[in-house]
């Protein structure tokens, strides 16, 4: 009787780990899925990396400090995450039409009752393409990337 409880927990533990392993490689085909919508849709630019010389442009940097924030932030605090992740200061009569522009593509949202700005679902996917560590590909530069030496 020991021996077919072991193996009945062995399947149990088995099975979740495929459902985890699976849900992880639903979430990176989706995320291929709309990166290359974005690129077959004509919106190149929002996957290209910024051409000035290796400069981040002042979305890039909304872009870059979002994705590490979960729960969003203030334009005072996306303003404070910019400076401290890249050196560099932004006003914030720079931010806000950025900001605008951001949101009226659909890649960030504003919470109206909490003030937060945060990335849309749609946005972090793509920046983000899968959280499994044996995959090199983890956001739509890279995908890029690779995309070109092919």
């Amino acid at each position: 009787m020991p021996e077919e409880l072991d193996i009945w927990t062995y399947f149990e533990k088995r099975e979740e780990e495929i459902v985890q392993q699976r849900a992880r490689l639903q979430e990176e085909l989706s995320a291929l899925r709309l990166a290359r919508t974005a690129l077959e849709t004509g919106q190149r630019q929002k996957l290209q990396a910024p051409e000035s010389e290796g400069r981040l442009t002042i979305k890039d940097m909304i872009r870059s400090v979002l994705l590490k924030q979960n729960r969003g932030g203030t334009s005072d605090q996306i303003i404070n995450w910019i400076n401290d992740a890249h050196g560099t200061e932004v006003a914030r009569t720079s931010l806000s039409p950025q900001l605008s522009r951001l949101k009226a593509d659909g890649e960030v949202a504003l919470n109206e009752e909490t003030g937060l700005w945060s990335l849309t679902e749609k946005c972090r996917s793509v920046m983000t393409l899968s959280a499994a560590p044996s995959r090199a590909a983890t956001s739509a530069f890279k995908i890029r990337d690779e995309w070109k030496r092919r």
